[in-house]
């Protein structure tokens, strides 16, 4: 009996995902089939999900689901998509959580319907935003599935492939920036605190960026109209903001040169493997 959903690979990816479709109720226990490279995380899931479906093998999922997601590592997918190939046909439609593997090297395994997707750490709170692309196979009734299911607990951005690299930056990888921005930011305030601790300064900085994203989105404010509301000429924020305005263009395009540079790299090394396994 075909199950409505596999998923291979229960890495943090994977596993968040699975743990949100049961969390909110979105996809039946005993309808999701998972298979993953370690046995032992596929035993703790079998444990807190008994009805789920436990495969021993990506070939065995595939062969009881017509929808599946791979989260996978980009180098690894290669290795996954040749393992499945010979079980793949017209009514598969593959969701891909990694764009770092374009789409000419994975028809090469699978010319019928594909979405790759880049999912968000901040999903797991209900929110940041999906980066999706479908191919030209993608039907309606596919587009409807993956759209409405990833949008209950995240907003959806459909793009083409040319423009993941640049907005993942935005979203996916945004989480492990901002928190890198604000530990330094963090650091620099412990040199100059006296009694303050750096779990208090933490936690200070969480709170009013939580009520200053609100802020921005329920009152439709953008960034230069609320840094020109805080910020008045002579003040302690405006000069602040000086040094930030002169120093941080480099430091975020050094930044993005480094992510962009890094994705174009993983995306070539990915289609070398490609082509090597077949």
């Amino acid at each position: 009996m075909k199950k409505e959903l596999g998923i291979i690979g229960i890495g943090n990816v994977g596993s968040m995902l699975l743990h949100k479709f049961m969390e909110l109720d979105l996809v039946k226990e005993e309808n999701i089939c998972v298979a993953n490279r370690s046995f032992e995380k596929l035993d703790s899931l079998e444990k807190k999900y008994k009805a789920l479906t436990i495969c021993k093998s990506n070939e065995e999922l595939v062969q009881s689901c017509d929808k599946i997601m791979i989260c996978v590592e980009p180098l690894n997918l290669p290795r996954v998509l040749k393992e499945i190939k010979p079980y793949l046909n017209e009514n598969k439609y593959l969701m891909i959580s990694t764009s770092m593997v374009a789409h000419k090297d994975l028809i090469k395994f699978h010319n019928g319907s594909i979405t790759i997707f880049m999912p968000t750490l901040i999903s797991m709170v209900n929110g940041g935003v999906t980066i999706a692309c479908h191919n030209e196979n993608v039907n309606d009734d596919e587009k409807k599935f993956f759209e409405e299911l990833m949008a209950n607990f995240s907003e959806v951005k459909v793009m083409g492939e040319e423009d993941i690299n640049l907005s993942q930056n935005m979203t996916a990888s945004f989480p492990g920036f901002f928190a890198e921005i604000m530990l330094e930011f963090v650091k620099s305030a412990s040199k100059k605190s006296k009694n303050v601790t750096d779990e208090e300064l933490e936690h200070m900085l969480l709170v009013s960026l939580l009520g200053a994203s609100r802020l921005l989105l329920e009152k439709n404010m953008s960034f230069e109209e609320t840094i020109n509301r805080v910020s008045t000429k002579g003040g302690i924020t405006y000069e602040g903001v000086k040094v930030f305005e002169k120093m941080l263009p480099d430091v975020f395009d050094a930044a993005l040169n480094a992510s962009t540079g890094r994705y174009n790299v993983i995306t070539e090394l990915a289609s070398k493997e490609a082509n090597e396994l077949l």
